[in-house]
């Protein structure tokens, strides 16, 4: 922008500015020194017009320094939201990489578990047609069937023993004896 020379009135006097800015902007800026002066010499009469433009200075100065402090202020607050907006976007970055493991893990683990039932429908399949090939003999009693397990084709286990072996969690194991011999195995 270029510079130009401005004049403006204060208290009877004339004075030529040189400045970039709009002739109402620094007209508006003389009225109001002119407002400031006016004012202190209300509060004193005993002042004349040169102290009462001294004490408008002042006024200014105080005005301007306690602006910049708020500035400040304003400054160093917005200094404290941007590094908590760092802070949170840097912490939500570290949430969304969690997330996506725990994502990528989920998939894995639900492949996984596709898998294993996969696996178990082959081993069900498996067992039905074992059952389908040794079936083994029921009794029912009291709506409840309990399955007859042969052993050896020459003991059929009674009711009892199977309820028994079911309670106590039966494994069945051979006994054998150190003084037996190995011959009768």
């Amino acid at each position: 922008m270029t510079k130009k020379r401005i004049s403006v009135q204060i208290e009877g006097r004339n004075y030529a500015l040189i400045t970039a800015d709009d002739e109402k902007y620094v007209q508006s800026v003389a009225e109001e020194v002119v407002r400031h002066i006016r004012k202190a010499a209300q509060n004193s009469k005993q002042l004349d017009t040169r102290d009462c433009a001294v004490l408008a200075a002042l006024d200014f100065c105080d005005d301007r320094n306690k602006a910049v402090r708020k500035n400040k202020d304003f400054v160093g607050k917005a200094d404290k939201i941007i590094q908590q907006t760092n802070d949170l976007n840097k912490m939500c970055k570290e949430y969304k990489e969690k997330l996506t493991e725990a994502i990528n893990e989920n998939t894995k683990l639900t492949k996984k578990l596709k898998e294993i039932e996969k696996q178990f429908a082959v081993l069900k399949f498996e067992n039905e047609q074992l059952k389908k090939k040794n079936p083994t003999k029921t009794v029912t009693k009291k709506q409840e069937e309990i399955p007859l397990k042969v052993l050896n084709d020459k003991h059929i286990k009674s009711e009892e023993e199977i309820r028994n072996e079911r309670l106590l969690g039966y494994v069945p194991m051979r006994q054998y004896s150190l003084f037996d011999d190995d011959k009768n195995e």
